[in-house]
């Protein structure tokens, strides 16, 4: 009877001494994910590329040595990740990235704008045009995935020289953007759908064939496709295009409009969170910069 009394306790005292143990046990450091958006065509140090903000929360994680680290890789048949050339954007394994160093000094601890610069030329591409990728990651300092946090879609034009077709330097040519509203329930050539109006100036463009190219996403950068003539990219996301050819070198479009039908939107029965990403990009494809992003919900 003892013998199973002293069992008993022996038993008992271990598993208090192993509860005590996991309760002690650190929590694993972890981030979540809120959104992603970029600044196009910025100029750091002289270097024209794209500053790409991330907002996320970081737990578990006070005084860790960590990175923001971003890589890049093609989305299309080509597939894998960008491979560095020149050993300055690039990651241990020869990959084309970028990174910023955090530490954070809260748990948890709030980024609401961590901002990274990429110069276009480290893409180290072929004139041409490219669909892209960014796996956005949370690391450690020594190596080592702490969070991945998105995966963001993107096209990125390789320009073939340094003049539009019009003869102007590419470099020559901002947009100001000033505005952009939505008209819901709108029909047009009897389908019923969006119009999208934007209001911007453009400088140093005048006689250069160009486009408003508005794409559509999901909040969290998701490419929605299209195969809808009309309504898609050449690398078939869904999209709509009102071109226009500036007359004067300083032109302002006070409100200029373009129509999207809602049956071009393939999606799933229920409410959807979608983002549009205005642009202004030329005739014959290529980024001219950024003008907005606007969040709306669509339902189908």
């Amino acid at each position: 009877m003892k013998q199973i009394i002293l069992v008993g306790i022996f038993s008992l005292c271990s598993l208090v001494s192993l509860t005590a143990k996991e309760i002690s046990k650190p929590a694993a450091p972890y981030a979540t994910f809120d959104k992603l958006w970029i600044d196009y065509n910025v100029v750091e140090d002289g270097v024209k590329g794209m500053r790409i903000h991330v907002k996320f929360t970081a737990y578990e994680m006070l005084n860790l040595d960590a990175y923001l680290a971003i890589y890049f890789e093609y989305d299309d048949e080509i597939g894998g990740y960008l491979k560095d050339k020149n050993s300055k954007y690039n990651s241990s394994a020869g990959e084309v990235a970028v990174y910023s160093s955090i530490k954070p000094l809260y748990n948890p601890a709030v980024y609401n704008d961590l901002a990274v610069f990429m110069p276009y030329g480290e893409f180290e591409l072929e004139p041409g045009q490219y669909d892209l990728a960014m796996d956005v990651k949370l690391i450690y300092k020594t190596g080592g995935v702490i969070s991945k946090l998105t995966t963001h879609y993107f096209e990125y034009t390789e320009p073939r020289s340094t003049t539009t077709s019009g003869g102007e330097p590419a470099n020559k040519i901002t947009a100001t953007y000033k505005d952009m509203w939505v008209e819901y329930d709108v029909y047009e050539n009897n389908q019923k759908g969006m119009k999208v109006h934007a209001k911007f100036s453009v400088s140093g463009m005048k006689n250069v064939e160009g486009y408003l190219a508005v794409y559509f996403e999901t909040k969290e950068g998701q490419r929605l496709k299209s195969d809808v003539t009309g309504y898609k990219s050449t690398s078939g996301q869904l999209a709509a295009y009102k071109s226009i050819i500036p007359g004067f070198d300083q032109t302002d479009y006070n409100d200029l409009a373009v129509f999207i039908p809602y049956s071009a939107f393939n999606l799933t029965t229920g409410k959807h969170d979608i983002k549009m990403d205005a642009d202004l990009i030329y005739k014959e494809g290529g980024m001219i910069q950024h003008l907005n992003y606007h969040e709306f919900w669509i339902s189908k």
